[in-house]
This record gives C-alpha cells, structure tokens and sequence, in this order.
C-alpha cells in the first residue's frame, strides 16, 4: 500500500511540473475511450417495442459498438413428458423462438443505421436480476433502458414509470452510466462515477489511516521539510481528484443542457407537426363535410326527378293507352264501314239492274253525327253539357281522365250519360230509307282525329 501511494504522489508531481498541456492530453484520451466504449441496450419481450430505446442509442449516445441484451423468462416444466406440460414445453419454445426473431430484427435495425452490433441471451426467472448479473459479468459501462413502455409516455413523463427501471437504477453499480428514454425522449440519466475518482479516494483515505497507523509505529521524520512534502503530495493528489470531478461535472451539465435544448427543440418540432395536423385535420373534416351537403343535396334532387320522371311515365302509359285504344277502335269502325259499303254497292247494283227510277234520298242531318267521331250515331248518349254523343266515344273520353265537354271543353257537372231513344229511332229509320247514303269515311278526317289527340295528350 505505501508503495501505491508513492506512485500516485510520484505522478501528482509530474502533472504539477510539466504543466496542464500532459493533464488535457489524458483526459482527451479518457473521454475517447468512453466514447469508444461499447453501448449495451436492454430490450423487451414485447415485438420490437424497445426499437425507440435502440434508434435514441444509436443517435444520441455516440457509440459505434452496441449490444442488445434480452433476459427471457423462462416457462417451468415440472414433469416433462405430461400432456400438460408438453404444451408448456411447445410454448416455451414458442417464445423463445420470437425472442430470437425479434433480436434479429434489433440487428436490422443497427444495420440499416450503420453500427455494428451484437446480441447477448440469458434466461432468469427475474428480468431485473439477470440485467444486474450482465453488468456485473461483461462489466457494462454504459446501459440504455427503457423508462417505461411507449404506450405510457406522456409530455409531463419526469421520473421513470417501470419498476424494473427504478430497480435498475438503484441496485446498479455506481460505474455504470445509464439513460432511461422513453418514446425516443430522454427521461432521467443516472452518472457514473469514474474509476480514477472512487482509486483517488480509497487511496487518499487508505493514506491517511496509513499515515495514522504508521505514526504510532515509525520515527517521525525530525525534519520538517519531510512534513512538508508529504502535506504537499496529499494536497496536489485532492487538488487533482477535485480538479477532475469539477471537469467532469462541467461536462455532465453541458450534456445536461444539450439534452434539455434538443428536447425543448423536439418538444417544439412536435407541437408545430401536431399544430399542422390539426389543422389538416380540421380541413379535411371541413371538406368532408361540404362533399356530404353536397351529396345529399344531390341525392334530394336526382330523387325529385325521377318521383316526376316516374309520374310522366305513368301519364304517357296511360295516354297512349287510351290512343290505341282509339286507333284500334277506329280500325274497327273502319273494316264494318268497308263491308257496309260492299253490301250497299251490291243492293245499288241490283236497284239500278231492276230499272227502279232513281228517287233524291234526304240528306244526312247532322245532329245524326257524333261530334267526337263525325260517324253515324248507333247508340246515342246525352251528356251534362247537353250534346248526345255516341256511347262509346263519350266512355272512352270520360274514361282517360277529361272531366270537360268535348264541344265547349268546359267542366262538366256530372260524368252520368242519359240514352237518347228519340233520336237512335229517327237514325234507325234514316238509315232503313237511305241507306245508300252512307259515306265511307275519309282518310283525312282519321287523320285529323289522330292530330286532335296527340295534341290533347300535349295539353295535358
């Protein structure tokens, strides 16, 4: 032990000969052997749900050298070969085989960010015990855990939320340096303390109970430039060990105010991104709701046209019913007018054969015609306006939906038909004295009867 100390005091008085120019240099070359050091990073179970604790690793801690470490909690199989525990043993195996899956995808991760790294698998009944074991076993210097799961983070998340994370930080050695983040945000960083720091205090105190010890053994020196010197190597061995705790200390805030400005830089990033959101959310809403005004304004009207469409449809059915029903009725009216003819040009042939001397016939009257039809009436019927039609000519108008006179085209009181008998006699006895008279109807006036319900169909 004496001897230790006499190298340390041997080296505290180099450092105060040479100049600060040795000093720098080493702590230079310390904090490139930190930075070189080789990041460990404890992920979960769970598929990928430590990749944010990963990605801030790679990105923040700036290492180029990392190691995934899973502590998997094995299932127990009391007896083996149980049906029961066969399915245990079928979904022990099961995990383990998506543990594996999901280490390799944490190496995909590093990969495609360009670092290289390597995975370490140990099975413990406890995740907290087995992580304490790896730092203790491969010496971890630098550890990043997971603070909580990222479903739990939140903007106010200021201390560590998992209990593994709070064990961690606790039962942890003092030379191990551990970030907590959380949902890629830094959330708590535990320092370690630095070997040379904790060397020059066991020394410095094992000194000193040395000094005591040996003060109750051994001469004291009877010079007092020998005290002196003694006096001055102690406090040149504190003044570094504070000097370099005062460095480290500095650089731990500047770390510290760095991190706070990169995360009030990110927390302002993701409010303008949830700002922007929102606003294009709001906007879209907006539009949505326009193109379903729009939408069933739309729906209202197509609706409207085709409830008229369907009623136009109707009517026209119904009036080109009724028209064919007329020109059918015509037709027929025409074929027994044409056999009429034929019969009538017969009994003229065999009157003029007799020699009978020809005698002037009345002319037609004309209240015998039917002023719809302009044909010999066969069964007349008078109407609420007081004209006599034929009977099936007034059915047929009454029937296709016209409640007004067909001569005046004023409404009627009343679609009742009265038969006019007087007058079906005088048109009987007409036509048993001149038959001969009766006329072929032209081909223009079923023409002109055509015209006049085409149009009254337009009318209506």
């Amino acid at each position: 032990m004496k001897l230790k100390i006499q190298e340390n005091v041997k080296m505290a008085g180099s450092t105060r000969d040479g100049g600060s120019d040795d000093g720098e240099s080493m702590k230079i070359s310390n904090r490139k052997v930190v930075m070189d050091e080789k990041i460990y990073v404890a992920v979960t179970k769970r598929d990928l749900e430590s990749k944010s604790s990963l990605v801030w690793a790679i990105q923040n801690t700036g290492g180029r050298e990392f190691c995934i470490v899973y502590v998997h909690q094995p299932v127990h199989i009391s007896i083996p070969g149980a049906r029961f525990h066969e399915h245990k043993l079928r979904r022990y195996r099961k995990k383990k085989k998506r543990a594996l899956n999901n280490l390799d995808k944490y190496l995909h991760i590093c990969r495609q960010m360009q670092v290289s790294a390597e995975t370490i698998y140990i099975e413990m009944d406890s995740i907290e015990e087995g992580i304490l074991q790896l730092i203790s076993q491969h010496g971890i210097k630098k550890l990043v855990m997971g603070a909580a799961a990222d479903r739990h983070y939140s903007m106010k998340m200021r201390d560590l939320q998992s209990k593994k994370a709070i064990y961690i930080r606790r039962e942890a050695p003092d030379t191990c340096h551990i970030w907590f983040p959380c949902n890629g945000y830094l959330i708590f960083t535990r320092e370690a303390r630095r070997r040379e720091i904790l060397y020059l205090e066991g020394t410095s105190s094992s000194y000193l109970s040395q000094s005591k010890i040996t003060k109750g053994t051994e001469r004291v020196p009877s010079s007092s430039m020998a005290k002196d010197d003694v006096g001055n190597q102690v406090a040149l061995i504190e003044a570094e060990g504070a000097k370099r705790e005062t460095l480290f200390e500095a650089s731990k805030r500047e770390e510290a105010e760095k991190s706070a400005i990169d995360a009030i830089k990110r927390a302002k990033e993701s409010e303008n991104r949830y700002l922007n959101e929102l606003k294009r959310r709001k906007e879209t809403e907006k539009a949505l709701k326009e193109a379903k005004e729009e939408l069933e304004k739309m729906r209202s009207e197509s609706e409207t046209r085709i409830a008229e469409s369907s009623m136009v449809i109707r009517e026209l059915q119904g009036d080109h019913c009724v028209l064919m029903e007329v020109l059918r009725r015509l037709g027929d009216e025409r074929e027994e007018l044409k056999i009429k003819l034929s019969k009538l040009s017969k009994l003229r042939s065999k009157r003029e054969g007799e020699e009978v001397s020809p005698s002037r016939d009345p002319e037609l009257p004309q209240y015998f015609l039917c002023p719809i039809t302009q044909d010999v009436m066969e069964d007349p019927q008078v109407a609420a306006d007081g004209f006599t039609y034929e009977g099936e000519a007034i059915r047929c108008w009454l029937d296709s939906g016209h409640e007004t006179s067909p001569m005046t085209n004023k409404r009627l009181i009343h679609t009742s038909l009265v038969p006019n008998l007087s007058l079906r006699s005088a048109i009987q006895e007409w036509l048993q004295d001149s038959s001969s008279w009766i006329i072929e109807p032209d081909p223009l006036f079923v023409k002109d009867l055509i015209k006049r319900g085409l149009k009254s169909l337009e009318a209506n």
